[in-house]
């Protein structure tokens, strides 16, 4: 299934109107350089993290980006979205490749920073280098979707992913129906959760319960319709 991705990522990236490229110029303007964040930093993990990539980025040879995508990913797992984003900046300027997982990780900072754009181009760049966007990256996205309110967006990126022959699992459907919830789109969760047994996957206790919770706090417990049909 994923494949299908790799034998056609140019029609895929026109399918989102994606941009050519990880603007390095926008990566400047959004997010701070890295000195100015270390300086301000009161985390000594923080510290270490950026001294570290830095200091990597000095040796002739550089590590492999193996070692890059670790410090990145501590940084993303504990919220240092802005320090992984310039980090990351740094690493393209000296010509150091970034692999699937580093552009993974640079999305889920991106989405966790409500950077809709950016989290996009990265995608692109995933598709351009030809790799295969694994179920995680993409329910990164919807969920990044959903919670900026761009409901529409996040359903047209379901049902494009979809048309391309990629098949969602229950971890990304409990993901939307869960963002759908929490930006007061109960309708569009409901009706997602009537499509997903043709795909395949089952409702779960999450989803349902994602649902009934909105359901009440949008003061329509009494709705008549079932929630499948």
């Amino acid at each position: 299934m994923l494949s299908l991705f790799s034998s056609s990522p140019i029609k895929l990236r026109y399918a989102f109107q994606f941009p050519n490229s990880v603007p390095h110029s926008a990566l400047r303007l959004c997010f701070p350089s890295t000195s100015s964040l270390h300086s301000h930093s009161h985390s000594q993990s923080l510290d270490e993290a950026v001294d570290s990539f830095t200091r990597m980025l000095s040796m002739r040879p550089p590590p492999s980006i193996i070692q890059f995508t670790k410090i990145l990913g501590s940084l993303a797992k504990t919220n240092h979205f802005p320090t992984a984003i310039s980090l990351f900046q740094q690493l393209q300027a000296r010509g150091i490749a970034p692999n699937l997982f580093t552009l993974s990780i640079v999305i889920n900072c991106c989405c966790g920073m409500s950077r809709m754009t950016l989290a996009f181009s990265a995608f692109a760049k995933i598709l351009r280098m030809g790799f295969q966007p694994d179920a995680v990256t993409l329910t990164t996205i919807l969920k990044g979707l959903c919670l900026c309110g761009n409901v529409q967006k996040a359903l047209h990126f379901h049902a494009t992913v979809l048309a391309y022959g990629f098949h969602f699992d229950q971890v990304t459907y409990g993901t939307l129906i869960n963002g759908l919830c929490k930006t007061g789109h109960t309708s569009a969760a409901i009706q997602v959760l009537r499509n997903i047994p043709r795909y395949g996957i089952a409702p779960n206790v999450f989803m349902y319960s994602a649902i009934i919770d909105s359901l009440c706090k949008d003061t329509l417990v009494n709705i008549r319709k079932p929630l499948i049909c």
